[in-house]
């Protein structure tokens, strides 16, 4: 499944038109390298009487596709950005393990709603692999380059004016109107880049030579091969212990895990469930941990904006949701290891709804509402979805329940090349999509519940009501980070609870297997695909 998530990476992106709202606090502040690294689950650990030694280099292997582009303003996922980390950029801010912000490269970042600012404080003492400074001209100028030239600038940046260097720390953000998602934002674009390797070499010298600030320095890479990186011996945590990574690419995973298990790698992930139920059972010695941040959570997709579909009856939209056992879908198609939530973030997450209980599972309820509606023979439906054998069998288990209450769903099957054209608008019924989860509620809300966007989820298939337009614009106009916080769970409950114009199937999470010979080894803990591994030890 892994491979067919990589594909729909590309698709959640381009509905994930803006990372999630601010933090709670006015000011967010720089956190300790470890304070992040609480996964939901870890099995076994290092025996703390050894002692880390120097050298050697990590294998690991996956069949997470490589990047065919190492441009550094081009990189578009957020795994894909979270990945950069491995092969030598890294990002202002990172998600926590709660979804919410954490200053990473800065010592703080404030926000001043009358002033249209954002200002932040770089952290002292950051070089680059080349040996230059990381400075407030620096940061200021990544900053400036992406408005111009990053692959999501009009998403994310379409209010950023510009950044100026104050002084050698601080850099002040100016915007048009205010902008109280920035900070999530930072956690997903701008990878920062050299500008002294850009002004010696421009963007192609880049290219050729990735130079960041990341702990390890991409050497060579292969597409669909392999890549291999040596260490940074001057990374601004501390000291590198391995001498460098080398990441082999699998067209098919379970020969990647055959290669876990045969020690020919010694760290892997997986999302494929097959596989980490066989893992997850394995008695060789593995530290096994599952990624504190969901990936995706697959997703009900209403056709309401049509009044000749029965899914404009907002009765018949609760009464579907009504009949789908989430926790079946959880123990069948994810052996148990997926999580359940009726919303698009956990319940750790400051923008989660304890108001929403998205329609539990209760079957005379669902017949009760639709009959309600008029529909007590039932009616007949189309199920819209990507061509992959986990959406595929997640269509059919929807269908089966749904045929419990009387309704007939068509399954529908939509293949990759196409399935673009299908998230703004579906012919009728329901679509089921993946909802990116990593980049934050608050910006799928803020890119999907307005009337006035150009490209997203339903666009073109909600039917959305113009006070919860309303609501979500003004949560997103909010001059303080409570107060988007507030508003922005008045939107999930619109959306989940009181409109239904989504249910929320379940999510998954993706599992990092890691051998006992590898020690410290922080992978992909806290989000799918980043791997802190500057501790990390063989022996």
């Amino acid at each position: 499944m892994k491979k067919f998530i990589a594909t729909l990476l590309v698709l959640a992106t381009v509905i994930s038109l803006a990372a999630c709202g601010g933090s709670t606090k006015n000011t967010t502040t720089s956190a300790s390298p470890e304070s992040s690294n609480t996964a939901a689950m870890t099995e076994a650990s290092a025996p703390a009487t050894l002692t880390p030694t120097a050298g050697g280099i990590l294998e690991i292997g996956g069949s997470a596709i490589l990047p065919t582009d190492v441009t550094w303003f081009k990189v578009r996922g957020i795994m894909e950005v979270a990945f950069a980390g491995l092969w030598g950029y890294e990002t202002l801010m990172r998600y926590s393990a709660t979804g919410t912000p954490e200053c990473f490269l800065l010592d703080s970042i404030t926000p001043d709603a009358g002033a249209l600012t954002w200002t932040m404080k770089v952290k002292d003492g950051i070089t680059f692999s080349d040996g230059s400074k990381l400075t407030a001209e620096v940061v200021a100028w990544n900053l400036n380059y992406y408005k111009e030239n990053g692959i999501l600038a009009s998403s994310f940046f379409s209010n950023f004016v510009n950044a100026e260097a104050t002084d050698s720390k601080t850099v002040v953000c100016h915007f048009s109107s205010w902008e109280i998602l920035f900070d999530y934002y930072l956690c997903r674009t701008v990878l920062i880049a050299s500008k002294e390797a850009f002004d010696k070499g421009g963007a192609d010298g880049l290219v050729a030579n990735p130079i960041g600030t990341g702990p390890f320095v991409l050497k060579n890479m292969t597409p669909d091969v392999d890549m291999t990186m040596d260490k940074n011996p001057s990374y601004w945590q501390g000291q590198v212990l391995l001498d460098g990574v080398h990441y082999t690419y699998y067209a098919d995973e379970l020969v990647a895990m055959e290669a876990l298990k045969a020690g020919e790698i010694t760290a892997a992930m997986s999302d494929s469930y097959s596989s980490i139920d066989s893992l997850m059972k394995e008695t060789i010695s593995l530290t096994k941990t599952q990624t504190a941040l969901p990936s995706y959570a697959y997703t009900m997709c209403f056709k309401s904006n049509d009044q000749n579909d029965p899914c404009s009856n907002l009765d018949v939209r609760k009464a579907i949701s009504y009949a789908i056992d989430t926790q079946a879908l959880v123990d069948t198609l994810t052996y148990g290891y997926g999580v359940k939530t009726t919303q698009w973030c956990m319940s750790n997450n400051e923008y989660y709804s304890p108001d929403v209980t998205g329609q539990p599972y209760n079957l005379e309820t669902a017949k009760k509402l639709l009959a309600d509606a008029g529909y007590t023979d039932g009616f007949s439906t189309k199920l819209w979805y990507l061509n992959i054998p986990q959406m595929s069998d997640t269509a059919a288990a929807v269908a089966e329940m749904l045929s419990k209450i009387g309704i007939t769903a068509d399954l529908n099957p939509i293949d990759a090349a196409s399935y673009v054209n299908y998230i703004g608008g579906w012919d009728s019924g329901i679509l089921i999509h993946t909802m990116g989860m990593e980049g934050g509620a608050a910006s799928q809300y803020a890119t999907t519940f307005v009337n006035d966007i150009s490209f997203g989820l339903g666009m073109n298939a909600f039917a959305i009501p113009d006070s919860l337009d309303a609501l979500v614009k003004q949560a997103k106009s909010a001059a303080s980070s409570d107060e988007a916080v507030k508003l922005f769970k008045k939107v999930a409950y619109d959306v989940f609870e009181d409109q239904c114009l989504v249910k929320v199937l379940y999510c998954t999470t993706s599992y990092s297997f890691v051998s006992d010979k590898v020690h410290d080894a922080d992978y992909c803990t806290v989000q799918n695909r980043r791997c802190d591994l500057w501790k990390a030890w063989v022996g």
